[in-house]
């Protein structure tokens, strides 16, 4: 019997992590991928397993494969995968699945992008951001898009839609 568990070894349910080594497994169409070190995964679950496998984590790695990680194979040490932390709160803490399905997240990482450096890296990011986001919108999405307040405000300011 497995008993789930909000955290261990220092991770929590949905805290992002980078890969400290390579990492392969099978995608939803049986696919064969291998992701290198620094690839970033959320640790989807946390459990405690029967056995000598003890405690194991589940880890959604670049959102393609799903690898579990438990004491037989050497935790707590973290070898194989460590916090993303952030100071976005001006505190240092783990970046979180929270914190990625907020938009705020990535402006706000623009932003400091172009303080710290020239001005015109946050234009690009967004841009950058906006453009693969557009990438994974089905084409319904794209068109219900434009009928949003933000498009069609940009689009008259442009001049592409007449006021």
């Amino acid at each position: 019997m497995t008993q789930e568990l909000p955290e261990a070894f220092g991770f929590k349910k949905d805290d992002v992590v980078q890969m400290l080594v390579e990492t392969s497994g099978l995608d939803a169409d049986d696919n064969e991928l291998t992701f290198p070190v620094g690839a970033v995964a959320i640790i989807d679950r946390i459990e405690r397993l029967e056995g000598s496998q003890g405690i194991a984590l589940t880890v959604a790695i670049e959102g393609k494969i799903v690898n579990v990680f438990d004491e037989g194979d050497g935790l707590p040490a973290r070898r194989f995968f460590e916090p993303v932390l952030t100071k976005r709160d001006d505190s240092k803490r783990p970046l979180t699945l929270a914190d990625v399905k907020d938009a705020d997240t990535f402006t706000h990482a623009a932003f400091v992008h172009g303080e710290d450096s020239e001005g015109d890296h946050e234009i690009g990011d967004l841009q950058d951001l906006f453009r693969a986001a557009w990438g994974l919108m089905t084409e319904e999405q794209k068109v219900d898009f434009l009928f949003t307040d933000q498009a069609k405000a940009v689009l008259s300011a442009a001049g592409i839609l007449a006021d």
